[in-house]
């Protein structure tokens, strides 16, 4: 997904690597430092920077759509570049933990961190995964710094904070439920829940949070966040079960959902279709593909198992549902635009912003490309 000009791509790539050596500065570090500042930037679409920045821009825009600013065209602000430069450390901190609980081996099709940092003691794998909590730890400390060094007027400066605090915040809220979720019995989870699971870990931190803080920085009124919050939360929602749907579209990995034991909706509404004893079947076979070796890895029979079953999920029209609920939510995201507090010019920016997803993203799942 690219929002930007290739001018405004180009100042968040440059900008970030002067960020990491600024705020991961620290004698001693060496091979380590390296290490954390290759993982942040190599790969990744930027696209909590991207939103930030488009967002603001949209909002600075001129009455007539025509043309910025001279200021903004040539050279975007220090505050915005740092602050889209905090979501993406956010981002990466919440990556190098997500694949040490996953106990993932690649991420970006590189060896993931906690992986490539135990290569400094001769490859030992609880040395990787005690540094890459390490990591994560310094990349959300440098996302915090850089919050908190943010160069804003003090009522935006005080605004800004909070969003990102909430927001830090609920994410771990909303990873605390996943993992949680995974380990409840199949009839205990509820629709309820993974929908605020997808509120908190995803919506929130990748869509709620960049976009506002955006609007925030260029000074946006009150009435006119809420508006893009419900848009943002709406959006980010229905992009995570389009994200459930791919997963089920994809053959099966270690890494799949239904290797993990992940509870998506897609599963849980489908489960409640069954008769107990078809029921008791689903659950008997998502036990047993769950079963993993004393190094954690899982059977090859159980990957082919995992497989069969993901083919009659989807020969059961599972997708169907989640797909209905998708057009419901990006319904709302539309209704969102509406609100009278959006300035004009916002308003169509959002607009074609949604019209953008619909087309590159939030298609059948045979066909959908991965942002």
């Amino acid at each position: 997904m690219k929002l930007l000009s290739k001018q405004h791509l180009l100042q968040i790539e440059s900008h970030l690597p002067a960020t990491l050596d600024r705020v991961l500065d620290a004698p001693g570090l060496g091979k380590f430092k390296e290490m954390i500042r290759s993982y942040v930037l190599s790969g990744g679409k930027r696209i909590r920077p991207q939103l930030a920045v488009w967002t603001y821009l949209q909002c600075v825009l001129k009455s007539d759509r025509g043309n910025l600013p001279r200021a903004i065209s040539s050279s975007l602000p220090q505050a915005l570049l740092d602050m889209g430069a905090g979501w993406e450390l956010f981002h990466a901190f919440l990556l190098v933990h997500d694949d040490i609980i996953d106990s993932a081996d690649t991420r970006r099709e590189r060896p993931s961190l906690h992986k490539q940092l135990a290569s400094l003691d001769s490859n030992c794998p609880r040395f990787g995964v005690n540094m890459g909590i390490v990591a994560g730890d310094l990349l959300f400390s440098a996302a915090l710094r850089l919050w908190h060094e943010i160069d804003v007027e003090p009522d935006a400066y005080k605004q800004l904070l909070r969003l990102f605090s909430r927001v830090a915040c609920t994410t771990g809220f909303g990873q605390a439920i996943d993992i949680c979720q995974s380990h409840l019995p199949l009839d205990l989870v509820e629709e309820e829940t993974l929908l605020l699971e997808y509120h908190w870990k995803t919506a929130a931190y990748t869509f709620e949070g960049p976009m506002l803080s955006g609007a925030i920085l260029a000074g946006l009124n009150e009435g006119a966040r809420q508006a893009i919050s419900k848009f943002a939360l709406s959006i980010g929602q229905a992009y995570q079960l389009q994200n459930d749907l791919i997963d089920l579209s994809t053959q099966c990995t270690e890494g799949s959902d239904l290797v993990q034991g992940k509870r998506t909706i897609t599963l849980i509404r489908h489960r409640k279709t069954l008769g107990p004893t078809a029921r008791r079947l689903l659950d008997s076979r998502l036990t047993l593909i769950g079963q993993r070796t004393s190094d954690g890895r899982l059977e090859p029979d159980l990957l082919e198992s995992a497989e069969s079953l993901r083919r009659e999920l989807l020969d059961a029209g599972v997708t169907i549902p989640t797909q209905a609920l998708i057009d419901h939510l990006l319904l709302d995201a539309r209704r969102a635009i509406s609100d009278i507090s959006l300035p004009a010019e916002l308003s169509t920016g959002l607009t074609e912003l949604l019209g953008g997803l619909q087309s590159q993203y939030f298609t059948p799942v045979e066909v959908a490309s991965i942002i």
